[in-house]
């Protein structure tokens, strides 16, 4: 009799664990949906001083805004005027620990559409080609749908192939909010101060922009950043990213007089100096930690035809990199000048757009991170990351920065983007643990 009340309650507990996964998977869903709904797309301005906002980028930040409000006492929310999203759950430990903030934005990228986005449901995947719709295929033999190899079974969310679906950077709203929710009504977890910030437009470079801690009572001893593609990773160093622009003044004569005349060819000139810069700093020759040079746009200066303009990307992991990068362009300017004294060279621009977070975070972050994630079962391995983030951008401006973690988007900035809903119930499992971890540091 004994046996078999200990087997029943076995299987109740079974039975009750399963209810409580799928009730957290269609909580998920049901958020996740509500949220790519919402067309929350950024536009860059034609003034790069600017700071634009769609209209649907402050309707996200007043869904978040209100959804979070509506969890009740507990949970500290405000909003800027710049439609960013701040919240705080104090701590309820009474020996001081250290906080940690987790970020994530709320625009989606302009470069794919992102105007009626109708996200498609697929339940219980069977391993095979998914059918987004209008002839696109996500298969989990392309580099888009490679993840779904790992994902029999699963809930996986696609638009209908005509938009992307908004999971860069949604999946870690969504991860965000369900955080802390599930903090407030658990009154038995111990945890020190967390705060959250929601930004806008990180897609175009300027999430740090009208970053304002002010909203916060301090400055958080760490920060997380949910907003990574790479499946199972989190970034413990990035590129920073220096913008340069170079404008040649030209002098406008005809070519058949064009010594006597002082003929001064400002595109031949930019051209010679692009040419002069070592074929080896370019971006097809860079991998792993090296850096590179990339001259990614030209163009006539607006309303003086005789000037041309050339905007550079710089990107390197050591800050030696930037002396010889710097050696190599002024070399350039030099010999352009000297092969078209004609024409006038300015270094118009010159910005770090994001920086290095391995140059400010937190000491213990890492390993906060990696015991979260042994300690959860979820994958979560350190790399180098090739690119920037919302952390890397606070840097650049005197903030705290931080890793990047998974937060389950795929093939992102594109109409491929897709995403499992069940990572995100994982993801937000680890966030919750790495809460934990810091209060045992």
């Amino acid at each position: 009799m004994k046996k078999s009340f200990i087997i029943i309650a076995l299987c109740a507990m079974v039975t009750g664990n399963l209810l409580a996964q799928k009730n957290d998977i269609e909580l998920m869903l049901d958020r996740y949906l509500s949220y790519v709904r919402i067309e929350s797309q950024s536009q860059y301005p034609d003034n790069p001083s600017e700071f634009p906002l769609q209209e649907g980028q402050k309707a996200m930040a007043d869904f978040i805004f209100n959804e979070i409000m509506s969890m009740g006492k507990g949970v500290d929310v405000k909003m800027s005027p710049d439609y960013y999203v701040y919240a705080k759950v104090p701590s309820n430990m009474k020996k001081k620990v250290p906080s940690v903030m987790f970020l994530a934005h709320l625009d989606v990228t302009p470069e794919a559409d992102g105007s009626g986005i109708n996200p498609q449901v697929h339940r219980n995947y069977d391993g095979g080609d998914i059918m987004l719709g209008h002839g696109l295929v996500l298969s989990p033999n392309s580099s888009q749908g490679k993840h779904l190899n790992d994902l029999l079974g699963k809930t996986i969310v696609t638009s209908d192939g005509t938009t992307l679906t908004g999971a860069d950077c949604k999946t870690g709203c969504a991860i965000l909010v369900t955080l802390i929710e599930q903090v407030l009504n658990d009154k038995r977890f111990n945890h020190g101060d967390i705060y959250f910030c929601f930004s806008q437009n990180e897609d175009i470079g300027k999430a740090a922009d009208r970053m304002d801690l002010s909203y916060l009572d301090k400055v958080p001893d760490m920060l997380i950043d949910v907003d990574g593609g790479d499946y199972g990773q989190f970034s413990v160093s990035n590129f920073t990213a220096e913008g340069r622009a170079y404008v040649f003044y030209g002098n406008q004569a005809h070519p058949s007089n064009g010594k006597a005349s002082g003929y001064g060819d400002s595109r031949t000139a930019a051209s010679y100096f692009v040419g002069q810069l070592p074929p080896e700093t370019h971006p097809s020759f860079s991998e792993g930690r090296q850096g590179y040079i990339h001259c990614y746009d030209g163009d006539t200066v607006k309303g003086h035809c005789e000037d041309y303009r050339l905007e550079f990307r710089i990107r390197y992991f050591d800050k030696k990199d930037s002396a010889v990068f710097t050696s190599y362009l002024e070399g350039a300017m030099r010999r352009t000048l000297a092969a078209y004294p004609n024409v006038g060279i300015e270094l118009a621009k010159q910005e770090i757009q994001y920086d290095n977070v391995a140059n400010s975070m937190h000491p213990k972050t890492v390993k906060v991170i990696q015991q979260a994630a042994v300690k959860t079962g979820v994958k979560m391995e350190p790399m180098e990351l090739r690119a920037g983030t919302t952390g890397a951008m606070m840097v650049a401006r005197g903030l705290p920065g931080g890793p990047c973690i998974y937060s389950g988007q795929q093939a992102e900035h594109s109409v491929y983007e897709w995403c499992c809903i069940e990572e995100l119930v994982e993801l937000t499992g680890l966030c919750r643990e790495i809460v934990s971890q810091i209060i045992k540091l």
